[in-house]
């Protein structure tokens, strides 16, 4: 169901960017097919960010993309009308990180390069479009001397704030909109995790620049005594020549570059930060030391309909070991992390005493249960538990994950998991985590 949404909902917005002029035909149908990976198989959050490239970069094509071609039509190969090419180049790298997220679906690290290289190819765009109206004399970027307007490689400190304004537009929805549990944790953590996107999407942004200006094959026109992009005809209808560079290294491909860059780097920066969020979902911060079991199904089998939407729809019996010493409270949460609107809470419980060992099944919806602690709301919009209720198709998982703290966050009732997950942040002694299935045929 989720990827024939997905797959409507490409459609109608390539039909739409056709229409107002901002894709051609071979652009629209290119873009209705990663709309679908995107769409369809990513889900929500990761549609989120590639409309807010798609818009944003639209937006300031068809606002400035006029007096652009006006001014150096010359020398771009292309217009602000994107073809095919120019859309799997700024997008297609970014599909092969949402195919990653279907191999890893608990891992945090295809989100982080996904969030990269749309920040990096938004940065490059942003750049672009607002660079050249910048009044100032551009400068190449591999010597610092002024360089002809419209010059491959000639950036502008305008331009480079307007890349960096770009990029951390997705990295600001990349932070909002995390789509997998092992996201930032605090306000800390999310600034750390903005400023890397951030510097990723720019890095991305000012390799497209040095590629231009150092390897990317640039013409001239022998008529107009001009370099361009153009090939094999000018604009003006001559024929032109290589004047540097690789004859197959054409913009597109430097665009490409620009996209993979912001990912890598993306990559690179959290890991050498040692972000919890660039690791899998599974166990984000701490080893799984605590073990946790059900007498109802083994782990990773199917959950028993009883405990389902479809059944009784009553809290499952759980029992866990392995509790550290000086725990001061406990946590649970279970969540569903691949419901098409992407993790899906089906049961919130904090403030356990450390001493608890178990959880009787059938548990009440009251807030507070006495000898056992509060529980908070799911994404049913109530409170306490609700089981597996997925879209008919293929099999969900579901998490029940516990957490030993070391105090005891005396958190009012109703919370919701990201805010117990934001509570729990830099408290966490150690984990556990049991999963099991199921699906409605």
């Amino acid at each position: 169901m989720q990827l024939l949404i997905g797959s409507l909902s490409a459609i109608l917005i390539s039909a739409l960017a056709l229409k107002t002029n901002s894709l051609s035909r071979s652009g629209a149908a290119a873009a209705a097919v990663l709309g679908t990976i995107v769409f369809g198989l990513g889900g929500l959050a990761w549609a989120i960010l590639l409309l807010g490239f798609f818009i944003s970069s639209s937006a300031l094509s068809q606002l400035f993309g006029k007096r652009k071609k006006k001014q150096l039509a010359e020398q771009f190969s292309k217009g602000s009308q994107r073809d095919a090419m120019q859309v799997l180049a700024n997008g297609g790298v970014c599909g092969v990180f949402v195919l990653a997220h279907l191999a890893f679906r608990e891992a945090a690290w295809p989100w982080l390069g996904f969030a990269g290289t749309l920040a990096a190819v938004n940065a490059d765009t942003w750049a672009t479009e607002l660079g050249v109206l910048s009044r100032r004399t551009p400068l190449l970027i591999t010597t610092l001397k002024p360089a002809q307007r419209g010059t491959a490689g000639a950036v502008t400190l305008a331009g480079t704030l307007a890349g960096l304004g770009g990029a951390l537009l997705i990295a600001g929805l990349a932070v909002v909109f995390w789509p997998v549990a092992a996201g930032p944790a605090s306000m800390g953590q999310s600034a750390l995790v903005l400023a890397v996107i951030g510097l990723a999407g720019l890095a991305g942004s000012l390799l497209d620049s040095l590629l231009a200006a150092t390897s990317q094959a640039i013409y001239t026109c022998p008529a107009c005594r001009k370099e361009t992009e153009q090939h094999p005809i000018h604009s003006c209808g001559s024929p032109t020549t290589l004047k540097r560079g690789w004859p197959w290294l054409s913009n597109d491909w430097v665009n490409t570059a620009c996209a993979a860059a912001g990912g890598v780097m993306a990559l690179l920066l959290g890991l050498m930060l040692s972000f919890s969020v660039v690791e899998s979902g599974e166990k984000p911060m701490n080893e799984l030391t605590i073990s946790i079991s059900t007498p109802t199904f083994a782990a990773g089998q199917p959950v028993p309909v009883d405990l389902t939407c479809d059944g009784d729809n009553r809290s499952p019996e759980l029992r866990w070991q392995g509790i550290p010493e000086g725990t001061q409270s406990l946590a649970l949460i279970v969540d569903d992390p691949d419901a098409p609107v992407g993790i899906f809470t089906h049961w919130v419980l904090y403030n356990m005493p450390p001493t608890l060992e178990a959880l009787p099944a059938g548990l009440s919806r009251e807030a507070q249960i006495p000898g056992i602690g509060t529980q908070g709301t799911n994404d049913f919009r109530r409170t306490g538990y609700d089981g597996p209720c997925p879209p008919r198709g293929k099999a969900h998982r579901y998490f029940f994950k516990l957490y030993a703290l070391d105090t005891m966050l005396n958190l009012p009732e109703g919370l919701k998991a990201g805010a117990l997950e934001k509570a729990m942040g830099g408290h966490i002694l150690a984990e556990g985590q049991l999963y099991g299935t199921y699906s409605r045929k």
